[in-house]
């Protein structure tokens, strides 16, 4: 009886997760590894792929986490503790900027759709005219926000209220409203647009549904006021809500729900599709009657595929923001941004000698130095940490956290025999190359007789995600988009991507508890224990997490983005000082 409970407890938590057997495989295979980019290409996150487990329970027996009375927050200042995991309502700020000029950014790759909720590419969400749309709630950005960070607030949504922890109620804002070409014709946003929006992007046909996979069902309770009911308590539901991906449309003004390629992009935001060139070149421009409307008057997105002539064309003032793709660029970086869950993995097989063993999984982990791999392969532009997507800061390990747990903190006994081992890996980019030769060394250094075994994308997808043929593996870990987008399917015992094979019940019940913890401190608390529990028993751990390098142009004023979640409302309040 214990046991099927806690399999209830389980399935409670991951109702509604698409089964991976419900997917095309070899797709998903050909997204995670053939498109691979390199090492500084744009990684486009997967939808969260959870457990697939029998039997199902009707409904989650855990009880609530957080307290059932009803909460509500005006515009104003809410209580800390409850972000960034509940949305913040509050008034944007208004900044005294200068009006007017054209401001020009650039992206790596060519966008495949028109459809804001078929197109997964930052090339059109974030970089490119898919910055004409609105979601529900977005990510905080400003001088304030500390990265990385998923705070939100609201976008579309006036204030919100949580009735319990799988009910919550928006209040749309009235002053908002879908622009057109016919400046004159501006029907105003309402609730039924964003249930339908959801609905849509929810529906099992859509090839990114997972995103909402907490939902159960959406209800208009008036011409100002929707509904949101989940399956389950989901500390991430907000943040799915917050992605840059999750659009929403003018229900009225699509034709057909099924394709709406041939029609006319139509947005809620203080932005307006101007012109469109042969997916290569958007602009949109200011749309001047919206409330607090952006300074500048339009933003070009160009499309340049060729990494020397983006960096030729930043260099001679052509455009304006730059993500710097060599580290030893002598570009004035202007942004250091973290970007957890991006870098350097290693994983062991806990399901077949030699890493079966605690011991010895124990001396292999701690006879790797991150601090050799970060400079040397990585240009000190990177950091440590546990490999998933954090929702605040104070989620990623500090180095007083971890730093005794490796070497040199951490003096390894030499094996009493030489054990040999192979190291699985691709062609991800020089740096993980270099990276998995450097830590392939630190092995050698304790005993351990490292051989590679380099396989190309498909085969390290068969060998290592399907069929965990692996000693060690090297290489990006799995592709992600929030805490529970990775916890759940790879750290999970009974997770479908549990690669490294391990059987945790300690583990387990803390992910389980920290996936429906609102409360940003308690559910930090319990993250800390995951952290902590992770490097102990050495399943896997990134020595080397990416800190992506920006730079942009001395006369680009108030900028601070937050790039977490495919953000762009920062946008709206930069200006030029030309």
């Amino acid at each position: 009886m214990k046991n099927f409970m806690h399999l209830a407890i389980i399935f409670g938590l991951i109702a509604g997760f698409v089964s991976f057997a419900c997917t095309d495989q070899s797709k998903l295979e050909q997204e995670i590894f053939e498109n691979q980019p390199s090492v500084d290409a744009d990684i486009t996150p997967l939808p969260t792929i959870g457990i697939n487990l029998s039997p199902k329970a009707t409904s989650s027996p855990i009880q609530n986490t957080v307290t059932p009375t009803p909460l509500s927050i005006e515009n104003g200042s809410p209580d800390k503790s409850l972000e960034p995991a509940i949305p913040i309502n509050k008034i944007p700020p208004i900044f005294k900027g200068k009006r007017g000029g054209t401001l020009k950014l650039i992206s790596k790759h060519y966008f495949d759709s028109l459809d804001p909720h078929e197109n997964y590419s930052g090339a059109h969400s974030t970089w490119g005219l898919g910055i004409i749309y609105q979601r529900l709630l977005k990510f905080s950005n400003g001088p304030n926000i500390t990265l990385p960070s998923k705070a939100t607030e609201c976008d579309v949504c006036s204030s919100w209220q949580m009735v319990d922890n799988k009910t919550f109620i928006f209040d749309v804002d009235t002053n908002i409203k879908w622009v057109s070409e016919e400046a004159d014709d501006m029907k105003r946003l309402l609730p039924e647009d964003i249930k339908f929006s959801l609905d849509r992007q929810m529906d099992k046909n859509q090839e990114h549904s997972n995103r909402f996979h907490m939902v159960r069902s959406i209800d208009v309770k008036s011409e100002n006021q929707i509904q949101i009911n989940l399956n389950v308590p989901d500390a991430d539901f907000f943040i799915s809500l917050a992605d840059g991906r999750s659009k929403l449309l003018s229900k009225s003004d699509i034709n057909n729900p099924t394709k709406i390629e041939s029609a006319p992009p139509i947005g809620s935001g203080p932005w307006r599709l101007s012109k469109l060139v042969d997916d290569s070149y958007s602009s949109v421009e200011n749309v001047y009657s919206a409330p607090n409307p952006p300074y500048l008057d339009s933003i070009e997105f160009h499309i340049i595929t060729d990494p020397q002539a983006r960096l030729s064309a930043y260099s001679v003032g052509l455009i304006d923001v730059y993500k710097i793709e060599d580290s030893l660029s002598e570009l004035d970086i202007a942004l250091e941004n973290p970007e957890p869950g991006l870098g350097f993995e290693i994983a062991f097989n806990t399901a077949k000698p030699p890493f079966d063993d605690d011991h010895t999984r124990f001396l292999a982990r701690s006879s790797i130095n991150p601090d050799e791999i970060i400079q040397k392969a990585w240009d000190n532009h990177a950091f440590f940490s546990l490999g998933f997507v954090t929702n605040h800061p104070s989620w990623i390990p500090d180095r007083s956290d971890w730093e005794s747990y490796f070497y040199p903190f951490q003096h390894p006994e030499a094996l009493k025999q030489n054990i040999p081992i192979a190291i699985t890996t691709s062609d991800f980019g020089s740096r993980y190359k270099k990276s998995a030769e450097i830590a392939s060394q630190q092995l050698t250094a304790v005993g351990f007789d490292p051989v590679f075994n380099f396989v190309n994308r498909r085969q390290y997808a068969e060998k290592v995600w399907r069929q965990s043929d692996f000693d060690v593996l090297m290489g990006p870990t799995f592709p992600q988009s929030s805490t529970n987008s990775f916890v759940i399917p790879v750290l999970h015992s009974q997770g479908e991507w549990n690669t490294s094979n391990h059987k945790d019940s300690r583990l387990d019940d803390l992910i389980e508890k920290q996936s429906q913890e609102y409360n940003l401190e308690k559910r930090s608390e319990i993250i800390n224990k995951i952290n902590t529990h992770l490097l102990e028993k050495s399943y896997r751990f990134m020595p080397a997490t990416e800190k992506s390098l920006w730079a942009w142009t001395e006369d680009l004023k108030n900028m601070h983005p937050n790039f977490s979640g495919f953000e762009y409302s920062h946008w709206e309040r930069v200006w030029l000082d030309r």
